[in-house]
This record gives C-alpha cells, structure tokens and sequence, in this order.
C-alpha cells in the first residue's frame, strides 16, 4: 500500500501527465505561406534566412497530421518502477536532446515540444529520487512554470467527462478516453533528419563554425 504521501505523488505526477498528453496532441501544426519559407526543409534553402538576433522563422515548416491516439493508463510509464527512469528518459532519446541547427551558421534551436517532454521527465526523476537540492527546487519550479505557461497558450477547450478522485487513486489514472493528435512522429523525423544533415556537413567539411 502506498503512503499517504506516496498516494500525492502518484495523483500529482498522472494529473501532470493527462495535461501533458492533452497539451501535445494541441500541437498546432503549422502550413507557411510566406515565399522564403517555401522550401524550408532543404538545408540549402535555409540559408535565405539570415537566423541572426530575431531573424529567424517561429516554427518549424512542418505539416503534423492529424492521427487517433488513446490516453489511457500507461504501465509502460509507471512511478516507481527498476527501470522507470530509463523508459522516461526515452522519450526524449534523440541523438540531438531535441535540438536542431538551423541557418547559415546552423544555430541552435530547442523544439518544444522534446522541452516539455524533458520537464516531465525530470519532474518524474525528482519525484523518484532519493536526494534533494537547491538545484533540484530551481529546475523543477522552471519546468512546472513552463509547463503552466504552455498549456495556457495552448488553451485546449475540448470537452471531458469529470473523474472522481477515487476513481484516480484505485486506477492510478483516468479512464481511457480517444483523442485526435498532431503526428509527434514527424518531430522526431525532422529533429533526426536535421541531427545528420549537420553532422553529414561537418564531417564533409572537417568543422563547422557556429554564431552560437
């Protein structure tokens, strides 16, 4: 039996995740029109764009299309589990962390999309852990502030049946519900495409000099 305290953790940590899932499949996919964002995805027209100071696109010209997903009670990503912080970790297992080089001096982006998932990830590594720090109280009031942040932005209005507090804690989490989502496959595509493409140039070139 969990502990009173054990209990908070866990209704604490799934309440995060249900927002979390809800706040990726909210994920606007983007179209853009303007001329010199065309062609966006070939490196080589990326160097139209200057990616100097505030010169840069908002978001990545990718079309994320709509699919069916199922929230449910993962066991996959559990609490406290022998290997719960590799299985979380994975999730932003990237050869990139999540990051992408863009623009002529291939400067460094975060997608945010693999931050959310690193918050989460660490907020679910602090409530495993068995050593505090000052650190620790720093990073995770940065991560839940930007979570908050997010999915007010996002401002998802869709409609849920309300779940009583004890059905949370005997079943750990809501009943299953169907969702539509952006594709989060193709983020993981284009973050993968452009970790090459970077390093396929900078093997070619023996280096490569970046603004950042």
């Amino acid at each position: 039996m969990l502990s009173r305290r054990g209990s908070i953790f866990v209704l604490l940590l799934n309440v995060t995740l249900v927002i979390l899932r809800i706040s990726l499949c909210t994920f606007e996919k983007m179209r853009y029109s303007m001329p010199h964002l065309k062609s966006f995805s070939s490196p080589a027209s990326q160097m139209t764009i200057g990616y100097i100071g505030k010169d840069y696109p908002v978001k990545l010209p990718i079309q994320l299309n709509q699919v069916q997903a199922t929230f449910d009670c993962s066991t996959r990503y559990a609490l406290n589990t022998s290997n719960a912080g590799e299985i979380w970790d994975k999730s932003t297992d990237t050869r990139s962390g999540g990051f992408v080089r863009l623009g002529p001096d291939r400067r460094v982006f975060a997608v945010s999309m693999f931050h959310e998932l690193h918050c989460v990830t660490a907020i679910n590594r602090a409530l495993n852990g068995t050593t505090h720090t000052s650190g620790m109280d720093v990073h995770m009031g940065h991560c839940l502030n930007y979570l908050r942040m997010f999915i007010q932005c996002n401002a998802d209005a869709t409609e849920e049946p309300v779940v009583k507090i004890s059905t949370l804690k005997s079943r750990g989490c809501a009943p299953s519900f169907i969702r539509r989502c952006s594709n989060w496959n193709t983020l993981y595509d284009f973050v993968s495409s452009n970790y090459l493409d970077f390093h396929e140039k900078k093997v070619a070139n023996g280096s490569w000099t970046s603004s950042q």
